[in-house]
């Protein structure tokens, strides 16, 4: 993917769509059936990463090209990534962008407990 692709996002993308569009994103990964077929990813996945990035990851994506694609963004992965470099950008100056995207990512990179060492 050129690096153009990603830096060339929507015109009337502002920070306040972008804090709707997280709210948005927030809000249908926390109800109904996406939650549950979450929870059930999660739950199949147990503390694998490579399971969770195989059944949680495509979950979590097909929600955010969904939402994304209202505000002028493709719903593929080029407009996931362009989405996520916005995100960034405009998380640098406003702190509750930076808030909401990081509570997004949380869906994305959960957390994976690891054993203590020399515990297997």
């Amino acid at each position: 993917m050129a690096a153009n692709e990603v830096e060339n996002f929507p015109e009337n993308f502002t920070a306040d769509k972008a804090k709707v569009a997280l709210r948005e994103i927030l809000a249908a990964l926390t109800g109904g059936d996406v939650l549950e077929a979450l929870e059930a990813a999660r739950e199949a996945a147990g503390n694998d990463m490579v399971a969770l990035m195989t059944r949680v990851f495509p979950l979590v994506t097909q929600v955010t090209t969904q939402v994304i694609g209202k505000y002028g963004f493709t719903q593929d992965g080029v407009g996931a990534i362009q989405f996520e470099h916005v995100m960034k950008s405009l998380g640098q100056d406003d702190p509750e962008i930076a808030r909401l995207h990081t509570q997004v990512r949380s869906y994305f990179l959960p957390a994976v407990v690891i054993p203590p060492s020399g515990h297997p």
